[in-house]
């Protein structure tokens, strides 16, 4: 909290205390009902008094630094947004390669995409595969990965685990 904060809350506590003070001391009647709406008064000029003293100067660096504090927070938030989207399009590719090994016959298959950024968007750029590919299903699965993905057999690895027939 800054001074001028702290301060201005210490007034609204002295202000609350002195209205409350007179209202306690004041008998039933009219005079406690004018009192009761000159408290009332006091308490929203001291509420305001921030208002009826602006420091130009002062407000606009306190605005420049919410735009600054605000800007970091969407930036964050777009990070975020970026890291699930790109984790998302990691696993529909993988699946989509899957599915097309299962179509192909090759049941044992699993397979991790990498995306990469470029052009405004993630595309598929390399793809880890494991498993058993006997020959055939295993060249037109590397087929498929290029032509309808566009990710080239340099950038298809398998692990080793696959038998080559």
């Amino acid at each position: 909290m800054t001074g001028a904060t702290a301060l201005w809350v210490r007034s609204i506590a002295g202000a609350a205390l002195v209205c409350a003070a007179a209202s306690v001391l004041t008998p039933q009647g009219k005079v406690k009902s004018i009192l009761k709406l000159l408290s009332g008064v006091v308490l929203l000029l001291v509420v305001i008094q921030p208002l009826t003293r602006t420091n130009e100067a002062q407000l606009s660096l306190d605005m420049a630094d919410y735009r600054a504090k605000a800007n970091s927070i969407a930036g964050d938030a777009e990070k975020s947004s970026d890291a699930l989207d790109r984790r998302f399009i990691e696993g529909k590719m993988s699946a989509y390669i899957l599915d097309k090994a299962k179509d192909l016959g090759l049941q044992e298959l699993t397979a991790s995409v990498t995306v990469k950024w470029g052009e405004g968007c993630w595309y598929p750029y390399s793809v880890k595969l494991s498993g058993e590919a006997p020959g055939r299903g295993r060249v037109l699965l590397e087929n498929a990965i290029e032509y309808e993905l566009g990710i080239p057999k340099e950038r298809q690895y398998w692990d080793g685990n696959e038998k080559q027939q």
